[in-house]
């Protein structure tokens, strides 16, 4: 398990002018690239070098590598959502939906086993309810469910394949399972909960 500093500040919302709009922009870019380490090896400050932004202005927006990870996973997410819309309107069939709910979740899958780093503030961070990263949290969460939920007929249906992607990462990281393998087991998941919301339609 993870734990947080105790002493965070609570982070600035995202700037609405273009300049720091940028900034805040190349730095959720470079935090792309220290996600693909471990949590531990990712550090606000390093990022905001590599980017070339300071230090204060990443902090204020990211007072800590959580806040970091998670608002890259959040613009992660969203941009899965664009896709996933255009997915939901090509889909005429029973069958198309199934299979875009499947390409969706591997995509899920795939994006959080490529980001340990990401993965470890979703599964193994320890978050008090009244921590103010809770609210953010809450919203990345939501917003995962609700994205695969489009494909899979409700957010709940949503949120059950989430599960099954975490569970799958985990196998993955800990060597029980070859990520050819999870991916096989989430398509049968997704073909699962695709049966199951044709079966409720009818």
């Amino acid at each position: 398990m993870l734990e947080l500093p105790h002493d965070l500040v609570t982070p600035a919302p995202p700037p609405a002018t273009p300049r720091m709009a940028a900034r805040y922009e190349q730095l959720l870019d470079t935090a792309a690239q220290f996600a693909t380490r471990e949590y531990p090896d990712v550090d606000v400050t390093e990022v905001a070098h590599e980017a070339g932004v300071s230090s204060s202005t990443a902090y204020r927006y990211f007072p800590s590598s959580a806040h970091l990870l998670l608002g890259l996973h959040r613009r992660q997410l969203l941009e899965l959502r664009n896709r996933v819309e255009d997915r939901v309107a090509a889909s005429r069939t029973d069958a198309q939906r199934a299979s875009a709910l499947a390409g969706a979740a591997v995509e899920l899958f795939a994006m959080r086993l490529a980001q340990p780093a990401v993965n470890s503030c979703l599964d193994e961070l320890v978050v008090p309810a009244d921590h103010e990263l809770s609210a953010l949290i809450g919203e990345v969460d939501e917003l995962s469910w609700s994205v695969l939920g489009r494909l899979a007929g409700d957010a709940e249906r949503g949120r059950s394949i989430v599960l099954v992607v975490s569970g799958l990462v985990s196998g993955v990281r800990t060597g029980r399972l070859m990520p050819y393998e999870a991916e096989q087991q989430l398509k049968a998941a997704c073909e699962i909960v695709a049966r199951r919301r044709v079966a409720r339609a009818r």
